[in-house]
Formats: structure tokens, C-alpha cells, sequence
């Protein structure tokens, strides 16, 4: 969301179209992925607040995804080198301090998520440990 947005008036309809965009980008296999991630952050984090989580999650998956409000071209188009700066630039200004140790977690967790198909097989969390800390280390954090 840009400074513009706050300026620009929406119908109801836009913004119910734009909710349902959102959701389909952040949830593609609907409920059950939304559970399941949920109980998968609950394993991994489960010092965090369930709502925080889940936001900073969504928040990690568009910064290494790209905006829901790009095309599948555009997303796509990214590089894995773009997916992991958009993620990390995203990630570090919402978790500072103390918080700062779950940025590997979480940017796990949404490469897990990125990579998930129709069956929403995940990696079971001590496997998302693993490649937190692995990611920990390979990119300094």
C-alpha cells in the first residue's frame, strides 16, 4: 500500500474485488491451506501471538512473491535473488530486536510455502527449523 492509497476512494464492490484478489493470493488452496499454515506457525513460533504471525507471514510472502496486485508474468518474472530481498526488506522492518531472531523462521516458512502444491504437503516444522537456522547462516541473519 503507497501513500496514494491513502487518498484514493474505493466502492464497496473494489474493495470486497480486491479483499477476494488478496485472499486468493495468499491462500490459492483456499481454507485448509489457511489452517494449516496456521497450525504450522503455532509448531514453529509459539511465542507469537497467532494473528501477529500469520500477518508477518503474509507480509513476508508478498515481499518474496511480489504485490498480489502484479500478474502471474510479472511474479513469475522474479528472480530467487529478488524473492529473498523483497522478503528480508519486508521482514526486517517488522521484526526488530529480540524479534529480529525469527526472520530465518519466517522466511522459511514462506519458501515452504512458495514451493507447496494442491495437496498442501509441508515440511514438518523441525524440518523448517532446520532451514531456518541454514538460512541463518548462509545470509548472515
Amino acid at each position: 500500500m503507497s501513500i496514494a492509497d491513502w487518498f484514493s476512494f474505493k466502492s464497496k464492490e473494489e474493495r470486497e474485488r480486491e479483499a477476494r484478489k488478496y485472499t486468493r493470493f495468499a491462500f490459492p488452496y483456499g481454507e485448509a491451506q489457511r489452517e494449516a499454515l496456521a497450525k504450522l506457525i503455532a509448531e514453529l513460533l509459539p511465542n507469537e501471538p497467532d494473528t501477529t504471525a500469520m500477518a508477518v507471514f503474509l507480509m513476508g510472502k508478498e515481499g518474496y512473491l511480489g504485490s498480489f496486485k502484479l500478474d502471474a508474468e510479472d511474479r513469475e518474472a522474479r528472480t530467487e535473488e529478488d524473492k529473498l530481498a523483497g522478503a528480508l526488506w519486508v521482514l526486517k522492518r517488522q521484526l526488530r530486536g529480540k524479534n529480529a531472531a525469527y526472520i530465518p523462521y519466517y522466511l522459511a516458512l514462506v519458501i515452504a510455502d512458495a514451493a507447496v502444491g494442491e495437496d498442501l504437503r509441508y515440511p514438518e516444522a523441525e524440518e523448517i527449523r532446520k532451514e531456518a537456522e541454514k538460512l541463518r547462516t548462509e545470509l548472515g541473519l
